[in-house]
């Protein structure tokens, strides 16, 4: 760590007409100067945001790109599998010098001394007595936020309120509690103030206000099972004036709606001020804008969504006997129609080179030449609807985009088809990147038309970094956990039935009965993993239920549940992480996680 001063660092202005943070820089500032002047102390404030921003949209590896990691966290989670190598998940003893473990580090500290350079500096500026109300309180928010984030990943980390020289980065690690509790005293100071407003949607939109202080503090008060005072928080959050988005899952994070009502601290980004993120590199394929196909659905998480009439889904209602079945064997539903009629040659080359991997007479007999694909998609009809808004699922016709294809560069109803054989454009298979096997593909933040984003790295959609749909999931949480399920019920409806589910009840018959506290909790953890899914926060929870390493799964799946790659090693030495190598080397002081390779 070092001290940040905000010279060379990306200044940025604040478009009062737009509320857009533009950190285009033009001009290294002076940290001698920086705090002399109101235009100079906004510059100063705003910088911190910079922290968040990946300002190379070519590297999309998810655990080192730049800016806040949600993509990589992402790929950690459940509902991902990341379609590249990853030392925490496939090591037996991960190593502290992993991508992952030193780029949550430096952004970590590098948001915080920014942080701690404002609230110790803002006081020279020759700002109202209101601005410097509003200004700290940002400040101290940001700052909670980055000791938030760390702390939940590393359990007890150094703590700095005040500017310091690189040489004097010598402090060991404090306790969890600790952190929490700067975390709290912060936000504390931030609800206090009284220049802050409740919420940002309509003026300064996406900078930090009481609601959202509200909502982070509860976060704390979760991870410390402080459920009354988290309760108390969430609660109070709607009173700031935040609702919950009306409207279909996937409406909700359209640009026409990115600054919708639930959204309580979006990281923005904006076409007219030529800053963008690369989230459609990462989920899309080569028909969407020449994608990469890096993030991707796990088929755990998509044989995870419930039926229509919230009943849990299994192949086998559909298929009898297929959990039973080998790999060769579940891939025979899979397969597009015509294998064994077509007189194409890349149809016959296929269907007889499946005899090379297994598929004798017996097994071929499972795959119908015509009708597959037929009963295969009938297997994505009557689910969640939230299942075909979030997933591209195979043998459905989609619209795409593609910079390669004809003059309107649109191809109509492409198909994502096993094998790929014929990528074409009108009715052409959809081309995926990845294609050693059969994988889902993310739709959610997958622009799959040309009227948001003319390439692959230039997605201009604001992303949540807090959203109300969150706030509401964890407030029936706490409910839970104290013994009110009804309650809990109340609030997880509340997302249930506005994604078109049926609502819970508590007792009584059918699927949608509630058992127990139990019961309820595994309810509100399905709604969270498909609500929150590709926003960079199931990781977080399901490390803070004790939940990661039996979801995870075991490796890089393709669509039937085959390991293709990666191998997961499940192994309670992934979390709490270590202090990475090259600090320890630093710093004598801070310690060495036991299970971590150094």
């Amino acid at each position: 760590m070092k001290k940040i001063y905000l010279s060379g660092i990306l200044s940025v202005l604040l478009f009062s007409c737009t509320d857009i943070l533009d950190i285009t820089s033009p001009d290294a500032i002076s940290g001698s100067v920086m705090w002399t002047t109101e235009e100079l102390a906004d510059k100063g404030v705003l910088g911190i945001y910079g922290v968040f921003y990946n300002t190379d949209l070519n590297d999309i590896a998810a655990g080192s790109a730049g800016g806040i990691n949600k993509q990589g966290i992402e790929s950690l989670g459940f509902c991902t599998a990341y379609a590249g190598s990853c030392g925490i998940l496939t090591s037996e003893t991960p190593s502290a010098s992993d991508a992952y473990v030193t780029k949550e580090w430096k952004f970590g500290y590098e948001g915080i001394h920014r942080c701690n350079d404002a609230i110790a500096n803002l006081y020279k500026a020759p700002i109202s007595e209101s601005k410097y109300g509003r200004l700290m309180a940002e400040c101290k928010f940001l700052r909670a936020f980055f000791y938030y984030r760390l702390n939940q990943l590393f359990q007890g980390v150094p703590v700095y309120l005040e500017p310091i020289e690189n040489d004097e980065c010598t402090r060991g690690q404090v306790s969890a509690d600790s952190v929490w509790q700067v975390c709290i005293n912060d936000l504390t100071d931030v609800i206090k103030e009284p220049n802050i407003s409740d919420n940002t949607l309509n003026t300064l939109y996406g900078r930090p206000s009481k609601g959202a202080a509200y909502a982070l503090r509860g976060m704390v008060y979760l991870w410390k099972k402080e459920y009354d005072l988290a309760l108390s928080d969430f609660e109070n959050v709607e009173k700031c004036g935040y609702s919950l988005f009306q409207g279909s899952y996937l409406d909700q994070f359209s640009y026409a709606n990115e600054k919708n009502s639930e959204m309580i601290f979006p990281l923005q980004y904006s076409d007219a001020m030529g800053y963008y993120d690369n989230i459609q590199q990462m989920v899309g394929a080569r028909d969407h804008h020449d994608s990469w196909t890096v993030l991707q659905p796990s088929c755990d998480f998509v044989n995870s969504f419930q039926n229509a009439d919230g009943s849990p889904f299994d192949w086998a209602d559909h298929f009898p006997g297929f959990n039973n079945l080998t790999g060769i064997q579940k891939e025979m539903y899979f397969l597009r129609d015509g294998l064994k009629s077509s007189t194409e040659t890349a149809y016959k080359d296929f269907w007889n080179e499946l005899d090379n991997r297994g598929a004798n007479s017996l097994v071929k007999r499972l795959y119908l030449d015509s009708g597959n694909e037929d009963r295969l998609r009938a297997c994505y009809e009557n689910r969640d609807p939230r299942l075909k808004q979030i997933v591209i699922t195979p043998y459905e016709p989609y619209d795409c985009y593609s910079i390669w294809a004809n003059d309107a560069k649109v191809m109509k109803n492409k198909e994502l088809r096993w094998p790929f054989l014929n990528r074409g454009a009108d009715g052409g298979d959809m081309w995926p990147d990845k294609r050693n096997s059969f994988y889902y593909i993310y739709r959610k933040y997958n622009e799959m038309t040309n009227s948001i984003i003319d390439n692959r790295a230039k997605c201009h959609n604001d992303y949540p970094l807090i959203r109300l749909t969150d706030v509401v999931l964890r407030r029936a949480e706490c409910l839970n956990a104290l013994g009110d399920i009804d309650g809990a019920i109340e609030q997880t409806n509340r997302i249930r039935t506005r994604a078109g589910m049926p609502p819970l009840t508590n007792g009584g018959d059918g699927p949608n009965a509630v058992i127990d506290a139990d019961d309820m909790l595994a309810r509100i953890q399905y709604e969270s993993r498909i609500e929150l899914c590709l926003e960079g926060v199931n990781f977080f929870n399901e490390v803070r239920w004790g939940t990661w390493m039996s979801k995870k799964g075991t490796g890089f799946k393709n669509a039937w549940g085959e390991i293709t790659n990666g191998n997961w090693k499940q192994n309670d030495a992934k979390w709490p992480w270590g202090a990475p190598a090259t600090e320890v080397q630093k710093n004598p002081n801070l310690k060495k996680r036991e299970g971590w390779a150094y």
